[in-house]
């Protein structure tokens, strides 16, 4: 063979392998460009479902918080079966609206007598534990014995029943608590 087809087959060759390594290069881009947007589209959907829940919880848990607290505070006990559910303190599961509304009255009105003088109450939290379970931290402004502002904080536990949102545990942050959290 001639020097001058050896050198013919070795610059082939060396422009085959020239061009099997772009398109591996150009592979290994598209490949890094392909992983970049799937990383970037799941990154956007995650907190596309972060904001919705946040809206949802907004619209849903956010009146039952409302409804409990302006009640708690007025100590009215008689709607607190539209927003609360303690069957679990009671020997009778299946009670009725008057009996949902005088368990709560009995859990809940030692602590509203050791709040005292509410003047407002703000939700200072609403966190995720589990698709039908929030847990909620409510800021109560109350005034002292000597008329000083104080903030305390309830905890309250918040799940979905049917299509409903019910708050079924309360922990006071009264200063004198007797309902507290298992």
């Amino acid at each position: 063979m001639e020097k001058s087809q050896k050198s013919h087959i070795l610059s082939r060759v060396h422009k085959i392998i020239l061009l099997l390594e772009s398109q591996v290069i150009m592979r290994f881009t598209k490949m890094r460009k392909l992983i970049f947007i799937s990383l970037i589209l799941f990154i956007t959907v995650c907190i596309t479902l972060i904001l919705w829940s946040k809206r949802e919880d907004g619209k849903s848990i956010v009146p039952v918080i409302n409804n409990f607290y302006n009640d708690f505070i007025e100590k009215n006990y008689s709607n607190m079966y539209k927003y609360t559910d303690f069957s679990r303190y009671s020997q009778n599961p299946d009670l009725t609206k008057e009996g949902k509304s005088s368990l709560a009255q009995g859990l809940l009105n030692n602590d509203r007598h050791w709040y005292g003088n509410i003047q407002k109450y703000s939700i200072d939290r609403i966190s995720w534990r589990g698709v039908n379970k929030r847990i909620t931290t409510v800021a109560i402004t109350t005034l002292d014995g000597n008329g000083n502002e104080q903030i305390l904080y309830d905890k309250v536990i918040i799940e979905k029943k049917g299509e409903n949102w019910f708050i079924t545990e309360y922990s006071s942050g009264s200063p004198w608590r007797t309902m507290k959290m298992p």
